[in-house]
């Protein structure tokens, strides 16, 4: 079945005034109409009749034509409607381009005057942690304090191949700290996800001096930082603030220095 088109809905997406509305639906009725006749027909005054037809023929759903008798006004024919309104349509799509670009780049300007504290609970709310804190072609480098087996039994090893697959696919680098304890896991067939780089180009790790250990892991990376349990508190929060990452990163850094290969 055909659905019933509602012609003042969709005028009112075209943005017509009421009065631009009756006067191109009393236009569609008629081959051709005087200014006059309009006003009559709908007894409206001549001078919103002509406001109406302005706009009408502003936005190319009506044409004027120069007659013997004076002025007349007719709908636009259907080709003339269809590339005016497709063209419209691109101007549109291009504004909302510019837009969005627009309103990113401003945001990005003041994240950090924006910082942001976001918290979960539970093993998925962990698991939306992990997804909120998406991979971005801009940052080619990542930060983790990183407590392997802890997170393989908490997320599971599909869930952490396919959150790392986007950051591989972007040739973003991890660098990561482990607990030595974690050093047999890279000699495991069994764990085949911490072989998705097979150069070790994005995946440069180093292990804590024994007796170094912990199970709440930490990821910087650009200006959020995500904070994850991998052990019975199963809570997670994301620090999105620039100042705050700079600071992680600075203490990540003295205790990279201190780690083995």
């Amino acid at each position: 079945m055909k659905k019933e088109i509602n012609i003042n809905q969709t005028l009112g997406i075209l943005g017509l005034k009421p009065a631009s509305k009756r006067v191109l639906i009393a236009l569609s009725e008629e081959s051709t109409m005087g200014a006059s006749d309009i006003a009559s027909k709908l007894n409206m005054p001549k001078s919103s009749v002509y406001d109406s037809l302005n706009e009408l023929i502003e936005k190319s759903l009506v044409t004027e034509y120069s007659e013997d008798r004076g002025k007349t006004f007719a709908i636009s024919d259907n080709e003339q409607i269809v590339r005016i309104h497709k063209q419209k349509i691109e101007e549109l799509q291009n504004a909302q381009a510019e837009l969005v670009d627009f309103i990113a780049r401003h945001n990005k300007k003041s994240q950090t005057a924006r910082p942001r504290i976001k918290f979960y609970s539970g093993v998925e709310g962990i698991k939306q942690a992990f997804r909120d804190m998406s991979w971005n072609s801009e940052y080619k480098e990542a930060y983790l304090m990183w407590p392997t087996s802890d997170m393989i039994e908490m997320l599971g090893v599909e869930f952490l191949f396919d959150h790392r697959k986007p950051g591989i696919e972007l040739d973003v680098r991890v660098n990561v700290i482990e607990p030595e304890r974690d050093r047999p896991l890279r000699e495991k067939e069994g764990h085949e996800w911490l072989k998705q780089d097979p150069a070790n180009k994005l995946n440069k790790k180093r292990y804590a001096p024994k007796g170094t250990d912990w199970h709440m892991s930490y990821w910087i990376y650009g200006d959020k930082c995500l904070f994850a349990s991998g052990s019975e508190e199963k809570i997670a929060f994301v620090v999105h603030s620039m100042e705050f990452a700079n600071l992680q990163q600075l203490l990540w850094e003295r205790m990279w220095e201190v780690c083995k290969e």
